[in-house]
């Protein structure tokens, strides 16, 4: 990075944009430097974003801002499950979380939970079988409405097994898989049965406070959600009814 643009003369001239595009940065960087190439811009984009200065927020957006990645606190219970689960199936891609992390985003306090353990395809059956046999009570395979309002929705905690959607957007800590905020975004946005504490009033809550607390990529967001095939439903729920709605427009 060139010694007359310092960091802190960028955070300085981007201090009033809680956000900017890649052409707004360029044309700084050229209002210095007005030969500056191409390759060498992508190269200094590039530096920043490596050195965790500069965050992407969606394709050829970024910000400045020092909001926090979120580190889940992994109860003992589900660490178990997933200490087990990285022994018995070494091989398969799968990550586990849980319903409780989303109270403190809520309004009102739920008294039950999902503990959620995702597989990829190949995998499910035998994860749950596995956990079967290890005594834990209430697993479920894929449950469907009847279950979920039957049993599921009744229980103080559940243990879901359901399948990992192929190229997840996964966070890993201590060898153990958790999805990333913008996953679990997506997942209680298209998920509306399993997830139905989490509709209404409080889906929107939920976004909201994660927007104003966490980093958040709007590009992994919906590119996830593009996988599940509901990408420009959840760019519509966000527009008219978040505050995500202000990096859509940009």
């Amino acid at each position: 990075m060139p010694t007359d643009i310092s960091i802190e003369q960028l955070k300085k001239r981007f201090a009033h944009h809680p956000h900017f595009t890649r052409e707004e940065l360029l044309g700084f960087y050229r209002s210095v430097e007005p030969d500056l190439g191409e390759s060498t811009f992508a190269g200094r984009i590039h530096s920043l974003k490596e050195k965790s200065q500069l965050k992407p927020i969606r394709r050829g957006v970024y910000t400045f801002s020092t909001k926090p990645q979120f580190y889940p606190q992994v109860e003992p219970k589900l660490r178990e499950i997933a200490l087990k689960l990285n022994k018995a199936f070494p091989v398969a891609r799968k990550c586990v979380w849980s319903t409780q992390w989303l109270n403190e985003w809520m309004i009102h306090q739920p008294g039950r939970f999902l503990l959620l353990v995702e597989v990829e395809a190949v995998a499910t059956e035998s994860v749950f079988y596995y956990l079967k046999d290890e005594k834990y009570k209430n697993v479920y395979l894929n449950p469907d409405e009847n279950l979920l309002d039957r049993y599921i929705h009744e229980e103080s905690e559940s243990i879901i097994v359901k399948l990992l959607v192929t190229k997840a957007p996964l966070e890993k800590e201590q060898k153990i898989y958790t999805p990333s905020l913008e996953k679990i975004l997506v997942d209680i946005f298209v998920d509306r049965k399993l997830f139905s504490a989490f509709q209404g009033s409080e889906l929107v809550h939920i976004f909201n406070t994660l927007y104003s607390t966490y980093a958040l990529n709007i590009t992994k967001m919906t590119a996830y959600a593009r996988r599940r095939s509901k990408d420009q439903e959840l760019i519509d729920f966000m527009a008219k009814n978040t505050l995500l709605s202000e990096l859509l427009s940009k």
